[in-house]
């Protein structure tokens, strides 16, 4: 018997709906892991190029809240519509990361290619 990843299930909400929404539709260019037994949800990737990467969160990176609201009480499908917007937009995320809380301030970009800058 195959075994089920729930874990998996926000990252592959995340992926599936940047391919889906294209012109206005934007996000922070991550991909995410809500664990199933307590709800924290963790970075497991951040492309370079994209919002989450030029703010300096990285794998290992655990979101608190989101625009304070507490992740552990959200859906997946919470999790992603709380972090789309429109192109330009922000988010604001308190974040755990490398041991201390910090309050990051991302402003949402297209999916599509990441951004040189």
């Amino acid at each position: 018997m195959q075994r089920r990843l729930p874990e998996l299930t926000l990252a592959l909400l995340v992926l599936s709906s940047a391919v889906a929404c294209a012109s206005r539709a934007a996000s922070i260019g991550a991909v995410l892991s809500q664990s199933s037994s307590d709800g924290r949800v963790t970075l497991r990737e951040t492309p370079p190029g994209f919002p989450a990467a030029r703010a300096g969160l990285g794998p290992g990176d655990e979101i608190l809240l989101i625009d304070g609201r507490d992740v552990r009480k959200m859906s997946p499908q919470s999790i992603h519509l709380a972090l789309e917007g429109d192109v330009g937009s922000t988010v604001r995320l308190t974040v755990l990361r490398r041991g201390k809380i910090d309050r990051v301030r991302l402003e949402r970009a297209p999916l599509g290619k990441p951004d040189s800058r």
